[in-house]
């Protein structure tokens, strides 16, 4: 194929991220079926557009380009034939050079209204033939402030073909030591005096927390994270708000781990009735949620998850990026 695509965000590519996932993974899959694709982002190896300072962003805190290389930029939106800006809120600078391209977005976010009535006055100055996409329901809020051709496309992975449960005492979070990610509440059950004579307490997180019943692992790469989740047993997906995916959550079932998570809207959406839900940010009902896993075989449990995310194969899923660009 000639088609030249650029997948643009704002967000850096060298820091992880669920946004960063997956650009990497469409990127490479589109290039296996002969696509030109490259990348454009702070960092990126195909169009470097600079550093980076860490911003709150819809009560996160994210790497983000506010003032990026405008020449590199140009160059990248002059090379392309169709642009897929991941996270179109940010930045907003891009929406003036992007207006005589196709143009596709994705929400990845799940955004407060302060930060929905911003992209609205966004709106007045972007393309108004857009197609918008969003990851999820939730994500697709935001997506129609855009635009009214709005859909949602999944966010993918790799299905791991080996993946299998085996019950083990050890229970994993995965995410940014912040207020949203509620590392808190993880910190809070490793304190119950029975789970943690019984549970390894593992956190793969950007900062080290003061619990000494916490094994809190820093600066582990997608590859060593993978590697962990194939040696853990139940994954906590704990998020209090502001959540449009959990992206996190799904490569984890993927990797042979039970799914336990709060009941927010998105994770009952990603993974329907085949989790094991507590109440949000309900302490005691987490507590119960793991004494059933403990007191409970859980491999056919597993098992449901696991057929269930085989729909966000990337495999599956590409066709539907491909239709986007070629016929939307």
């Amino acid at each position: 194929m000639n088609t030249k695509i650029l997948l643009l965000t704002a967000y850096d590519m060298k820091k992880h991220g669920g946004v960063q996932n997956q650009i990497n993974l469409l990127s490479n899959k589109l290039n296996s079926l002969n696509y030109n694709t490259k990348i454009c982002a702070p960092n990126a190896e195909n169009y470097n557009l600079g550093f980076t300072v860490n911003l709150p962003f819809n009560k996160s805190i994210a790497p983000i380009s506010l003032f990026p290389n405008r020449k590199i930029l140009k160059e990248a939106i002059k090379w392309a034939d169709i642009i897929h800006i991941h996270e179109p809120f940010i930045p907003l600078f891009v929406w003036r050079y992007s207006t005589s391209k196709k143009t596709i977005v994705t929400h990845h976010a799940s955004l407060n209204k302060f930060y929905l009535i911003i992209q609205e006055l966004l709106f007045l100055f972007t393309n108004q033939n857009i197609v918008s996409t969003a990851v999820s329901k939730e994500a697709l809020k935001n997506a129609y402030t855009l635009s009214k051709k709005s859909l949602v496309i999944n966010n993918a992975i790799k299905i791991n073909q080996q993946a299998t449960f085996i019950h083990s005492y050890n229970l994993l979070f995965v995410g940014r030591n912040e207020r949203r990610k509620n590392i808190k509440l993880f910190e809070k059950l490793s304190n119950n005096k029975m789970l943690n004579g019984l549970y390894n307490f593992i956190a793969i997180t950007n900062k080290k927390g003061s619990n000494k019943n916490v094994n809190y692992l820093l600066n582990v790469d997608e590859k060593q994270k993978h590697k962990i989740m194939t040696n853990t047993a139940y994954y906590l997906a704990l998020n209090k708000s502001n959540e449009s995916f959990g992206i996190s959550s799904v490569e984890a079932v993927n990797n042979g781990n039970l799914l336990i998570a709060s009941n927010l809207d998105c994770f009952k959406e990603v993974m329907d009735d085949t989790a094991i839900y507590f109440k949000n940010n309900d302490i005691t009902s987490l507590e119960k949620a793991i004494n059933y896993c403990t007191n409970n075989n859980l491999k056919d449990q597993w098992v449901k998850q696991y057929q269930h995310i085989k729909k966000y194969d990337i495999d599956k899923l590409i066709n539907k990026w491909i239709s986007v660009y070629t016929h939307y």
